[in-house]
Protein backbone atom coordinates (compact mmCIF):
# COMPACT_ATOMS: atom_id res chain seq x y z
CA UNK A 1 0.00 0.00 0.00
CA UNK A 2 1.36 3.42 -0.95
CA UNK A 3 0.77 6.54 1.08
CA UNK A 4 2.47 9.84 1.86
CA UNK A 5 5.82 9.43 3.59
CA UNK A 6 6.07 10.64 7.17
CA UNK A 7 9.27 11.83 8.82
CA UNK A 8 10.43 10.97 12.36
CA UNK A 9 8.06 13.64 13.78
CA UNK A 10 5.08 12.21 11.85
CA UNK A 11 5.01 15.24 9.56
CA UNK A 12 4.47 14.78 5.83
CA UNK A 13 7.84 14.39 4.13
CA UNK A 14 8.61 16.34 0.95
CA UNK A 15 11.44 16.40 -1.57
CA UNK A 16 11.99 19.51 -3.69
CA UNK A 17 8.51 20.73 -2.75
CA UNK A 18 6.77 17.51 -3.80
CA UNK A 19 5.11 14.90 -1.62
CA UNK A 20 6.87 11.55 -1.38
CA UNK A 21 4.89 8.31 -1.63
CA UNK A 22 6.26 5.16 0.01
CA UNK A 23 5.13 1.67 0.98
CA UNK A 24 3.24 2.56 4.13
CA UNK A 25 2.27 -0.61 6.00
CA UNK A 26 4.80 0.08 8.77
CA UNK A 27 3.63 3.71 9.09
CA UNK A 28 0.01 2.59 9.42
CA UNK A 29 0.92 0.01 12.06
CA UNK A 30 2.93 2.59 14.00
CA UNK A 31 0.06 5.08 13.94
CA UNK A 32 -2.45 2.46 15.06
CA UNK A 33 -0.19 1.41 17.96
CA UNK A 34 0.85 4.83 19.26
CA UNK A 35 -2.44 6.72 18.95
CA UNK A 36 -5.31 6.16 21.33
CA UNK A 37 -9.02 5.91 20.76
CA UNK A 38 -10.39 9.29 19.78
CA UNK A 39 -7.17 10.49 18.14
CA UNK A 40 -8.74 10.57 14.68
CA UNK A 41 -11.98 12.49 14.28
CA UNK A 42 -12.87 10.58 11.12
CA UNK A 43 -13.04 7.30 13.06
CA UNK A 44 -12.72 7.83 16.84
CA UNK A 45 -12.96 4.14 17.73
CA UNK A 46 -9.77 3.02 15.94
CA UNK A 47 -6.23 2.69 17.41
CA UNK A 48 -4.64 0.70 20.22
CA UNK A 49 -3.11 3.33 22.50
CA UNK A 50 -0.19 1.08 23.42
CA UNK A 51 0.91 3.32 26.30
CA UNK A 52 -2.32 2.57 28.15
CA UNK A 53 -1.16 -1.05 28.46
CA UNK A 54 2.11 -0.27 30.30
CA UNK A 55 0.75 -1.26 33.71
CA UNK A 56 -1.36 -4.12 32.38
CA UNK A 57 -0.59 -7.50 33.95
CA UNK A 58 -1.80 -9.62 31.05
CA UNK A 59 0.16 -9.24 27.83
CA UNK A 60 -2.59 -11.07 25.98
CA UNK A 61 -4.78 -7.97 26.26
CA UNK A 62 -2.38 -5.82 24.25
CA UNK A 63 -1.83 -8.54 21.64
CA UNK A 64 -5.59 -8.96 21.27
CA UNK A 65 -6.08 -5.19 20.85
CA UNK A 66 -3.33 -5.04 18.21
CA UNK A 67 -4.79 -7.97 16.32
CA UNK A 68 -8.26 -6.41 16.36
CA UNK A 69 -7.09 -2.99 15.15
CA UNK A 70 -4.76 -4.33 12.44
CA UNK A 71 -7.53 -6.59 11.13
CA UNK A 72 -10.07 -3.77 11.33
CA UNK A 73 -7.73 -1.62 9.22
CA UNK A 74 -7.73 -4.28 6.51
CA UNK A 75 -4.50 -6.10 7.30
CA UNK A 76 -4.08 -9.84 7.34
CA UNK A 77 -2.33 -10.75 10.60
CA UNK A 78 -0.20 -13.86 10.02
CA UNK A 79 1.56 -13.71 13.39
CA UNK A 80 1.85 -11.43 16.39
CA UNK A 81 4.13 -11.84 19.40
CA UNK A 82 5.68 -9.88 22.25
CA UNK A 83 9.37 -10.55 22.91
CA UNK A 84 10.76 -10.86 26.46
CA UNK A 85 12.31 -7.38 26.15
CA UNK A 86 8.95 -5.85 25.19
CA UNK A 87 9.25 -5.57 21.41
CA UNK A 88 6.26 -6.33 19.25
CA UNK A 89 6.93 -8.70 16.38
CA UNK A 90 4.19 -8.64 13.82
CA UNK A 91 3.75 -10.19 10.44
CA UNK A 92 0.76 -8.20 9.23
CA UNK A 93 0.19 -6.90 5.73
CA UNK A 94 -2.44 -5.50 3.40
CA UNK A 95 -3.52 -8.20 0.92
Amino acid sequence: MLDLALDENDDINTLNGDFICVESTYQHQRQLLLNGKGSFKQNPTICVGIYSYLDDEGLQNVLRAINIEFTRDGMKVASLALTPNGQINSNAYYP
